[in-house]
């Protein structure tokens, strides 16, 4: 006689483990420094500060967002390119201000 084969005898229920949190903040912070550079690019060279600020971070949240530390790429991208906007307008800017004296409103006597 042929004895039924035992059925699979099942461990205790794992849970699953614990990985690390994303790290969205350079991705977040250069967000919201690239749109804060935005504005500001009119009021000599803080933007031109915020923009490249954000543009570092930006960056730096897309590196960590390539290597799967974070998972807000998205943000980071944005951050990165408004920081570019805002640097480029701030240049322009004072530029504008600067070397054209565009300062003067015309028709203004």
């Amino acid at each position: 006689m042929s004895v039924p084969p035992e059925p699979p005898i099942y461990g205790q229920a794992q849970q699953p483990a614990y990985g690390q949190a994303p790290q969205n903040t350079f991705g977040l912070i250069g967000l919201i420094l690239g749109i804060v550079s935005i504005p500001l690019a009119c009021c000599f060279g803080s933007g031109l500060l915020f923009g490249a600020a954000g543009a570092v971070l930006g960056y730096l949240g897309k590196q960590k967002a390539a290597q799967g530390l974070a998972n807000n790429g998205g943000q980071a991208n944005a951050g990165f390119i408004c920081g570019i906007i805002g640097v480029a307008l701030s240049l322009f800017w004072i530029i504008g201000v600067f070397a054209l004296n565009l300062t003067a409103i015309p028709f203004s006597n």
